[in-house]
């Protein structure tokens, strides 16, 4: 029909200065105002068919950002559709909440300024949305856009990229559509409130969904499209595990969330004790350890390993090569939750660790058979993969960041390299060997299985193998959920959670050796047969305290991890 050849049209024209896909198209409003008057095709406004087509509208719209403005026009209560869409469309069992509130904002690993020297192209596009937002853009905006303008300026001095600033940016420019659509074009609807508050998977709700992305914006307008005596009573819902919003918000280090959050309160409600001592100590719903299964290895080693692991001809770990400040505080060996591998269980790890990020050590849970952690021995890499190129970096994004050319070598050379370097010799030419493998890998294939205890449990997306020397590492980055398992070594950890993502381009020691050891962070010593599980969008580094080696798995799950 030609209405929506007019739209198609438009949104072709939108994307038009794009080279590659992206999310900065801008579609013309007044050409997509005249598409959409279709009364000059005998269409109702108010029905069904046209409303359909409002949706498909509305729904690419809220895919690019420079549109969400659009949106807000689009959804003015003067336009005739704007009400029979929400009672409609909106109320309708095929439409869902969610795509429109669980938005994968951008999360920048790279300054506007970086961007603008390695893809212009896509710097053309953020640049014409950030002038757009300083045009129109009240005075909340304003203050965003100068906060991540200033940030931009000091990530660029400090090597790094923080990448809330830009995030609240979107958030809050995002939040004015979502307020649009919830708390005016929907206001009085009483189809269109009932499916804002239908229970989404696992019983979250969808204040629950925004909160966990940090969004404060998006959190007020939900709060506020409620009636003023359901708010409280809503904020307080838990899901099916018993987490309220708020404690979803302090997981993950949002205090704009809490803020929000805090006047919903019910300062009067009774707490379930069933839900809180879990809630708050979720290492207590793992089983308790059966004594029989005390030691389940054969002495052929065709199982786990058990008992001294050696140290594979590897240089031995020593706590004493940092200062003291930068371990996890005395007598503990991690500020975050550990179990026993015995113990682990992993409908508790999808319930409390997964679904609700946190991160969890993994005592001996990496349960390899001797002949298994043999393949990580230097004796067996340098037989069986000292031929495999390698790029040995100082810090992953060296590369593309400084323009730099690592030298591509054979494992084995990297490996003479480590047997010369003195224990305490000072920390120069940190270059750690991080290998992203392939599925055609034959040299490191061994270390692209799972650990036991995950293997048919979670969707297995990527594995990197590691292996460094003393003082090396992985600088502070962050991505999907992975599980870290070493085979020999031991690494010293920082990690930070989700309100702190930040990518920093230089070596880890010399972050740490700059500011304690990274403190504030929550810190681990994970030992050689340990596993580390890291939950999406925490920030992760991590120090080798001698040689180390081992492999990262990214993973995911359809059902316990909220991709967005």
């Amino acid at each position: 029909p030609p209405w929506r050849l007019a739209i198609d049209k438009v949104f072709k024209e939108a994307c038009s200065m794009n080279q590659a896909p992206s999310v900065f198209c801008f579609p013309n409003k007044k050409a997509m105002r005249e598409a959409l008057q279709v009364e000059q095709y005998g269409l109702d406004l108010t029905g069904e068919n046209f409303l359909v087509d409002l949706h498909v509208v509305l729904e690419q719209l809220m895919q690019w950002p420079p549109a969400w403005s659009l949106v807000v026009d689009l959804l003015d209560t003067k336009e005739a559709w704007s009400k029979p869409y929400c009672d409609k469309i909106v109320s309708s069992p095929w439409w869902k909440a969610l795509p429109l509130l669980r938005k994968s904002f951008i999360v920048p690993r790279l300054t506007l300024r970086q961007l603008e020297k390695d893809a212009p192209h896509v710097a053309a596009g953020m640049t014409k949305w950030l002038d757009m937002l300083r045009l129109s853009g009240n005075a909340k905006t304003q203050q965003l856009l100068q906060e991540f303008k200033d940030n931009d300026d000091a990530d660029v001095k400090a090597k790094r990229c923080t990448a809330r600033p830009l995030m609240r940016l979107m958030q809050y420019a995002h939040s004015r559509a979502v307020q649009q659509l919830l708390g005016v074009a929907c206001k009085g609807s009483e189809p269109a409130l009932a499916k804002f508050k239908e229970p989404q998977m696992h019983g979250l709700s969808i204040l629950h969904h925004v909160v966990s992305l940090g969004d404060a914006p998006a959190a007020k307008a939900i709060l506020k499209a409620l009636p003023k005596q359901q708010r409280s009573q809503f904020a307080m819902r838990r899901d099916n595990f018993g987490y309220t919003a708020m404690d979803w918000a302090k997981l993950a280090d949002f205090p704009d969330v809490v803020e929000v959050l805090e006047p919903y309160m019910d300062k009067g409600e009774t707490s379930k004790a069933e839900w809180e001592a879990v809630v708050q100590n979720p290492v207590s719903a793992f089983p308790a350890a059966i004594a029989e299964e005390e030691d389940q290895c054969s002495a052929d080693g065709s199982d786990c390993i058990s008992g001294d692991r050696g140290s594979g001809g590897w240089h031995e770990p020593n706590n004493g090569l940092v200062p003291q400040s930068w371990l996890p505080a005395a007598g503990s060996g991690c500020d975050f939750d550990s179990v026993e591998a015995k113990r682990f269980d992993i409908d508790v790890f999808y319930k409390h660790y997964l679904l609700h990020p946190r991160p969890l050590l993994i005592k001996n849970g990496l349960q390899l058979s001797r002949a298994a952690l043999s393949n990580f021995s230097k004796a067996s890499l340098l037989a069986e993969a000292g031929d495999r190129k390698v790029m040995p970096l100082r810090y992953a994004t060296e590369k593309d960041f400084d323009g730099g050319k690592p030298q591509v070598k054979p494992l084995a050379e990297y490996i003479e390299g480590l047997e010369q370097r003195r224990p305490g010799a000072p920390p120069k030419k940190l270059q750690i060997v991080n290998e992203r493998l392939n599925p055609e890998e034959q040299y490191l294939n061994f270390s692209a299985a799972l650990p036991k205890l995950f293997d048919g449990q979670v969707d297995h997306t990527g594995t990197d193998f590691f292996l460094g020397g003393a003082l090396t590492g992985s600088a502070p980055n962050h991505r999907a959920p992975n599980l870290l398992s070493v085979a020999y070594g031991r690494l010293l950890w920082q990690l930070q959670p989700p309100g702190n993502e930040v990518v920093v381009h230089e070596p880890l020691y010399d972050i740490l050796a700059a500011s304690d050891g990274l403190s504030g962070s929550k810190r681990c010593l994970q030992e050689a047969g340990d596993v580390l599980f890291v939950p999406r969008s925490w920030t992760q580094s991590w120090l080798c305290l001698g040689d180390c080696v081992g492999m990262l798995h990214d993973i995911s799950h359809n059902m316990w991890d909220l991709r967005d």
